[in-house]
């Protein structure tokens, strides 16, 4: 009962779910407090308007992923982690294992296996990512003795310790750490007591340079394109939010 009242108040981080409950409040005050009413549907469109638009979203996102930008210098490592995520298994009546937006992290490790600048991947992830984006790697060229499979986790909290549990077993002193960029501060802050010695490699960024130049260009055509609230625009700023609630969760924690 409580992890499902946990669930039910963490899906109101989501900007669309909160106003989804305050509206359907509204409704129920309509008759005895109008004015209450007008000022929750006043405040969803706020929020929708906010948190949907374009500029927002691309803002929030940008201050979190560009905390750390790609090393163009690559060292050698003992190890490449990968949190897995966006792979897909190849359940009916998909014909083989299927990516999404956030599964760029695959395609990378196996290339920085490839360029030897690691002997081994630690797969990280629950059950359905790990495992499929342990077949990818494979289909990539990958051998299987060299994928370790870490497929147990729920959160990112227990995919770090798990984890750090087969590296320090393995003796491992450096990894390369491969992760989407909007989590790769989160994750860093994770493994900041671990003893590693930890090179970023984020992938997946949602928000580019040219995006960014193209949104501050404050071009009108654009701006009155761009002006209006978008479903994506919407889970970009949750996405982006949970980051730094996350983040936010840990420091406190970790002061206690």
């Amino acid at each position: 009962m409580v992890s499902i009242l946990r669930d039910f108040f963490i899906q109101l981080l989501n900007p669309l779910a909160f106003v989804s409950v305050v509206l359907f409040i509204s409704l129920f005050l309509i008759k005895k407090k109008p004015n209450t009413a007008i000022w929750f549907v006043a405040i969803s469109l706020a929020i929708i308007a906010i948190f949907g638009n374009i500029f927002f979203s691309s803002f929030l996102t940008r201050s979190m992923e560009w905390r750390y930008m790609p090393n163009q210098a690559m060292e050698k490592a003992d190890a490449i982690l990968l949190m897995a995520d966006g792979t897909l298994e190849s359940n009916t009546p998909r014909q083989r294992v299927e990516v999404e937006g956030k599964a760029d992290g695959v395609l990378y490790s196996a290339m920085y296996y490839q360029q030897n600048l690691a002997p081994v991947i630690v797969v990280s992830g629950n059950l359905e990512a790990a495992e499929s984006a342990r077949i990818l790697l494979m289909e990539l060229g990958v051998p299987q003795d060299a994928i370790i499979l870490q497929n147990y986790a729920s959160n990112m909290r227990e995919d770090v310790a798990k984890s750090l549990d087969i590296l320090q077993a393995r003796e491992v002193s450096s990894v390369i750490l491969v992760t989407t960029a909007l989590k790769m501060d989160r994750t860093m802050f994770l493994l900041r007591d671990s003893g590693l010695i930890v090179t970023p490699a984020p992938v997946d960024y949602q928000v580019t340079l040219n995006d960014w130049q193209n949104l501050t260009d404050w071009n009108w055509k654009q701006f009155i394109t761009n002006i209006m609230p978008t479903s994506s625009a919407l889970d970009q700023t949750f996405s982006a939010l949970w980051e730094y609630f996350g983040l936010a969760f840990y420091r406190v924690k970790s002061l206690f």
